[in-house]
């Protein structure tokens, strides 16, 4: 019994380590920079959150690193930063990082296994091998849950997929202890790290948690823990939904866009199976969770609404689904199979010739570019079948894991290029240097030309590092949907880039009008232009309106004369505040709303601002508008950071744009406002001279936090006391 429960244990090591190795642990744990797509600009918000959010007891707040100011994590999701802060208390900020993004992977691994195995205590190698294969699919790249997406910057979906995997298997699992209390603990992780897969689950997790036999004072307790973990960040999320941007990306239509050529044989061989059986099988597994997202998933993905969800995320869900019901049922056949087979020794060696073919296939591919580590992952499949001698079955799953390695083509060179870091791409000198000079300038807003060709430096986005090496904020960041200032540097920079990539779906942009994009420029308060291809740097050279302060090739840095606050001399329109459940369910779905904000506020800024739209302004403040037309702002003493703005002003009682981005946690010392004006920054009336303007908690928030915590202390008390004195 010993040497069972020792060769268990044995053979648990053998696919994680396999698993480790292949997601390469040794480039993880070198000190260096992770780059690779979306990853690369993930860094800089998670290095806020970690030094100004999480060691100051805070988990969103206010941060001028990107767009023209943006709330930083009220609409990203603060555990996966959270856990890299956590890291960072005893590692470098960089290894913590990748061992944050590493854990996501292992996760997820696990959580299918879980779902696929569901036996208490046990590893299922064909469960583990399902997991690798989900993990391992390369037909996306950018919907989340698997490797490839997680290694473009969707690791938070992996996570909250992984979380919501684990909550399904606790709260169906009664023989665990606590099962409804921990599975709905990991539920609140899942929102904590992304709302879709959230979303995606929440249904089936109420039938299960709604039918479990478990007492009622334990469904308390689990409904508390999840109130407590995600009130405060879910109901601030919702209620500011109409301060975000909808990227408007365009829904797929097509079978094919679902059914990906890599999954395509499980769907068929499960449809097969369910034929072959007429359809007992599936039918009694018709309630299950891998049947529920298969049908979820493809229902929305044809028939969901347009909106923010965009039907590509339901790819990976469909996936999963198909997955977990194929390797469940292929388990139970094989187990059938094996288990009427005497001649075991025979069936091993099959095994061990079948990896050994598969394994050498894998090594051949790689070999000339990760050596060490594919003779590692070799050896380690091979040495595993040490256990198969014990446990045929294992032979199996190792086999189904070689063969999913086999079947990789790029995931390693992706492993490579994003953990090898920054300091590691052969032309990262031109972006040292471009830094060393910019931070001899004062601070300062930065435009930069964006370029598929910025890629050789760790990801295109590379530029969007700025805040996080020097002293200036750039304009472009990652968290497009988190900034309603968006829109207008998406259409301005579409004038002054050689090939802009007009991410936001539905506007009309000015390709190739630099003159427009240099006044654009002007009117989003941008104090340094950076080109980057010849075409531009020989605009901006013949432009006016800027100054060719240095050149760090291929970089040219150029100057623009342009004002953060001004008096406001145009002519105000105020534009009246629909219902706020209009105005969330607007953020939502796709409408087409010609008198909404943002459109008129388009509109004029493509009129040069000509007129400001102004919004939240009662009657009599209203009246201010026009008393200073043409005459020249005197504002003196600007000061913006994270928190506080501060600035001097010679026309106390006149409207002012301060331009940062609009968001209501804003406020202002004796005076007005700050009101949503055109095109989406602050809009105050200062009673005196002198201006002061603080970011801090609403009242709701505030409110949220001290229900949080009584409602934290009432679950101690439960946990401690109630299910302490019911034990007994």
């Amino acid at each position: 019994m010993k040497f069972n429960f020792q060769s268990n244990k044995i053979a648990t090591v053998f696919p994680f380590a396999i698993l480790l190795i292949f997601l390469r642990i040794d480039l993880i744990l070198l000190n260096t920079l992770p780059t690779g797509g979306d990853m690369g600009a993930h860094i800089v918000p998670t290095k806020f959150f970690v030094e100004e959010l999480f060691y100051n007891f805070k988990i969103s707040g206010w941060s001028n690193d990107w767009f023209a100011g943006y709330p930083a994590y009220y609409f990203y999701f603060p555990l996966p930063p959270s856990i890299v802060a956590i890291l960072n208390l005893i590692l470098p900020f960089n290894i913590s990082f990748k061992i944050m993004v590493l854990i996501s992977l292992v996760l997820l691994v696990i959580s299918i296994e879980k779902l696929i195995n569901f036996k208490i205590g046990t590893l299922s190698y064909i469960g583990f091998a399902g997991g690798l294969l989900y993990l391992l699919t390369e037909s996306f790249t950018i919907f989340g849950g698997n490797l490839a997406s997680s290694l473009a910057g969707q690791y938070s979906f992996t996570y909250s997929l992984a979380f919501a995997n684990l909550s399904i298997y606790y709260i169906r699992n009664n023989l665990i202890k606590y099962s409804v209390i921990k599975a709905s603990l990991l539920l609140g992780l899942s929102l904590l790290s992304h709302i879709i897969p959230f979303l995606i689950y929440v249904p089936i997790f109420i039938i299960y948690f709604l039918s479990s036999k478990s007492i009622n004072l334990e469904k308390i307790i689990g409904l508390l823990i999840f109130l407590f973990l995600t009130l405060r960040f879910s109901i601030s999320l919702f209620l500011n939904l109409e301060f975000t941007t909808n990227m408007t990306y365009s829904p797929y239509t097509k079978i094919k866009d679902l059914i990906k050529p890599d999954i395509l044989p499980f769907a068929i061989a499960i449809l097969s199976y369910g034929i072959f059986t007429a359809g007992r099988k599936l039918k009694n597994m018709f309630l299950s969770t891998e049947m529920y997202l298969i049908f979820i998933s493809t229902l929305l993905f044809f028939y969901g609404p347009e909106g923010a969800l965009w039907n590509g995320r339901l790819v990976p869900f469909f996936n999963l689904g198909l997955i977990i019901l194929f390797f469940k049922i292929f388990e139970e056949k094989m187990d059938l199979l094996i288990d009427r087979i005497k001649q075991k020794y025979l069936i091993i060696l099959f095994y061990l010739i079948c990896s050994s073919f598969l394994i050498f296939n894998y090594v051949q591919k790689w070999q000339d570019r990760y050596a060490i580590t594919v003779y590692f992952i070799a050896f380690i499949i091979l040495l595993s079948f040490i256990i198969t001698i014990y446990k045929p079955k294992y032979g199996l799953g190792i086999t189904l894991i070689a063969l999913v390695l086999s079947s990789v083509n790029f995931l390693p060179h992706w492993l490579n290029w994003n953990f090898t870091g920054y300091d590691q791409k052969d032309d990262w000198s031109d972006i040292t240097n471009l830094y060393s000079g910019l931070n001899q300038l004062e601070p300062g807003r930065i435009m930069w030309e964006p370029n598929s060709d910025l890629n050789k430096y760790g990801t295109p986005m590379v530029l969007m590092t700025i805040p996080m090496f020097t002293n200036h904020e750039s304009v472009e960041g990652l968290y497009f949907d988190s900034s309603i200032t968006t829109p207008f540097h998406f259409v301005t920079v579409s004038g002054v880039a050689e090939s802009p990539s007009n991410p936001v779906g539905g506007l009309s942009y000015i390709n190739g009008d630099f003159d427009r994009g240099v006044r654009y420029m002007k009117e989003l308060g941008v104090d340094y232009f950076i080109s980057y291809t010849d075409s531009i740097t020989d605009k901006a050279i013949m432009s006016d309106e800027l100054e060719n302060l240095f050149q760090s090739p291929p970089f040219t840095v150029f100057k623009i004369y342009s004002d953060k606050v001004q008096v406001v001399d145009a002519e105000v329109v105020n534009f009246s505040q629909p219902e706020l459940v209009e105005r969330i369910s607007n953020s939502i779905f796709k409408q087409e709303k010609t008198d909404s904000f943002f459109s008129l506020a388009m509109k004029e800024f493509k009129l040069d601002n000509k007129k400001r739209i102004i919004e939240g302004i009662d009657a009599e403040e209203s009246q201010v508008q026009n008393r200073l037309p043409n005459k020249k702002s005197e504002i003196n003493n600007l000061r913006i950071s994270n928190n506080k703005i501060t600035f001097e002003t010679e026309h106390p009682n006149e409207l002012h744009i301060v331009k940062v981005s609009y968001f209501p946690n804003w406020t202002i010392e004796n005076g007005s406002g700050p009101y949503r004006l055109s095109p989406s920054f602050m809009g105050v009336i200062p009673y005196s001279n002198e201006v002061s303007m603080t970011f801090e908690n609403t009242s709701l928030e505030k409110s949220l936090n001290i229900i949080s915590l009584i409602i934290f202390l009432l679950t101690a008390y439960l946990l401690v006391f109630r299910i302490k004195k019911y034990a007994e």
